[in-house]
C-alpha cells in the first residue's frame, strides 16, 4: 500500500494543505518544530487507523476557531488498485466522526482499520520496552487489530462489556448491594468478558510465537552484539500458559469476585495481561536494558511488526517515522534508512528538523524532500 496524495483541511495549523505526487519509497518532511510536519503523519493515521497516534482526543486536532476538519488520502494497493479514504470530524457538541471509503459511508472503524496497514515509530514509543504493561498491551492491540478483523471486533466487544461490568461493580460499591444480587447482575457481562476475552488471549499467545522469528532477525540486523531478544505472553501477568483460556478466565472470575466487590472494578481478563520482553534469557528489558538496547529493541520490534503485518494483511505497510532520527545515533539512523529504502520495504514518511542530515545519505531515486513551515508545504 502507498499513499499518492494527502489533503488536510483545518488540521491543527493546516488550513488547506494538499501534499501530492508522493514518492513511492522515501518521503521526508523537514522544517522547524511546530511547522506542521507531524500533523501530516496524523492525517495518514486518521485515514488508516481512524485516530491520531499522538492523542486520543479528536477535538484537539481541529484548527483553532474552526468547527470541522477533513482529511482525504488517496492510496494505491500493492496491485495498483485505487483506495480513497475520507475522514471528517465535527466538534459538535456532540463531537461526530464520519468515515468514508471509496465514497461509501463506513459503519465503524472496524470496517476501515487494516485496509491500509501502517507501522508508526516515535520517540514516545520507547515506553513499549520500558514502560507499564498497558503500553505493551497497546502494542499488541495495534498490531493484531490491523492483522485480524476478528481480533478487532473481539477487542471492541470486550471493552464494551468491561465498561458495563465495571459500571455495575462501581454502583454496587457505592450502594453496598448484597453479593447474591450483584452476581446475577454481573452474569451477562461476565459471560461476554469470558467469551471475547478468551479469544483475545488465544490470539495474543499465538502472536508471540509467530512474532519471535521476525523480532530475532530484525534485532540481529540492527545490533552487532550477540543478544537474543525474546517475547513472552503472560496471561494476566502469570507465567502459566493456559491451554483453555475460557476455563482460565472463569476460574479467575470466581477467585477475584470478593475483591472486585471491595474495589468496585473488574480484576480478571486480558486487560491485565503482560508482554514480557527480554534482551537475553532472564534479562527483562524493562529492568536490565541500557538506553541503547531500548532503542535497538524498539526499532527491531517495529521492523518485525512491518514484516508481520505484510504477511498477515497481504499488503506492504506504510512506515511512519516521526522525529525518530533525533533519538538515534548516526549508525542506527543509517541502518534504519538503508532498510527503509531497500526493495523489501514500501513507502516511508519521515519527519525531521535536520533536513541537511538526509542530503548526505544515499536514499535512491524514489524519494522526495518536502519543506513544511507554518502549515504550508513546498
Amino acid at each position: 500500500m502507498r499513499a499518492d496524495s494527502i489533503h488536510l483541511k483545518n488540521v491543527r495549523n493546516h488550513s488547506d494543505t494538499l501534499v501530492r505526487e508522493l514518492a513511492p519509497k522515501i518521503n521526508i518532511l523537514t522544517g522547524p518544530n511546530g511547522a506542521g510536519k507531524t500533523s501530516i503523519l496524523e492525517a495518514l493515521s486518521l485515514t488508516t487507523l481512524t485516530k491520531s497516534f499522538t492523542t486520543s482526543t479528536d477535538s484537539v486536532l481541529i484548527r483553532t476557531d474552526e468547527q470541522t476538519l477533513e482529511v482525504e488520502t488517496r492510496f494505491f494497493s500493492d496491485l495498483e488498485v485505487p483506495h480513497r479514504v475520507l475522514v471528517t470530524i465535527d466538534i459538535g457538541p456532540p463531537l461526530k466522526k464520519t468515515l468514508f471509503a471509496n465514497s461509501e459511508r463506513v459503519r465503524s472503524s472496524a470496517d476501515l482499520i487494516g485496509r491500509a496497514p501502517v507501522v508508526i515509530i516515535t520517540p514516545d514509543e520507547k515506553i513499549i520496552t520500558g514502560g507499564s504493561p498497558g503500553e505493551r498491551r497497546r502494542f499488541l492491540n495495534m498490531v493484531l487489530s490491523q492483522a485480524s478483523r476478528a481480533y478487532l471486533e473481539d477487542e471492541i466487544e470486550y471493552r464494551r462489556a468491561l465498561k458495563q461490568r465495571n459500571a455495575v461493580l462501581g454502583d454496587a460499591r457505592k450502594e453496598r448491594r448484597s453479593s447474591g444480587n450483584l452476581q446475577a447482575m454481573l452474569e451477562p457481562w461476565t459471560v461476554l468478558l469470558i467469551k471475547h476475552g478468551s479469544r483475545i488471549m488465544r490470539r495474543r499467545a499465538a502472536f508471540c510465537e509467530e512474532f519471535l522469528p521476525c523480532l530475532t532477525d530484525s534485532y540481529a540486523l540492527l545490533s552487532e552484539r550477540r543478544e537474543r531478544p525474546s517475547i513472552e505472553y503472560q496471561p494476566m501477568g502469570s507465567k502459566l500458559q493456559a491451554a483453555d483460556f475460557a476455563t482460565f478466565l472463569e476460574e479467575q472470575s470466581n477467585y477475584a469476585f470478593s475483591e472486585e466487590i471491595r474495589r468496585g472494578t473488574t480484576l480478571f481478563g486480558p486487560h491485565r495481561d503482560e508482554l514480557l520482553l527480554c534482551i537475553n534469557p532472564g534479562q527483562e528489558a524493562r529492568l536490565y536494558a541500557s538506553q541503547g538496547q531500548h532503542k535497538t529493541l524498539l526499532v527491531a520490534m517495529k521492523l518485525a511488526e512491518f514484516e508481520y503485518l505484510r504477511t498477515a494483511s497481504g499488503e506492504t505497510p506504510i512506515l511512519l517515522l516521526d522525529d525518530v532520527f533525533s533519538e538515534l545515533d548516526e549508525r542506527r539512523a543509517v541502518q534504519l534508512l538503508e532498510r527503509a529504502s531497500s526493495r523489501s520495504f514500501g513507502q516511508t514518511f519521515i519527519t525531521s528538523t535536520e533536513g541537511e542530515r538526509f542530503k548526505a545519505i544515499h536514499l535512491g531515486s524514489d524519494h522526495r524532500i518536502f519543506t513544511v513551515e507554518n502549515g504550508l508545504v513546498a
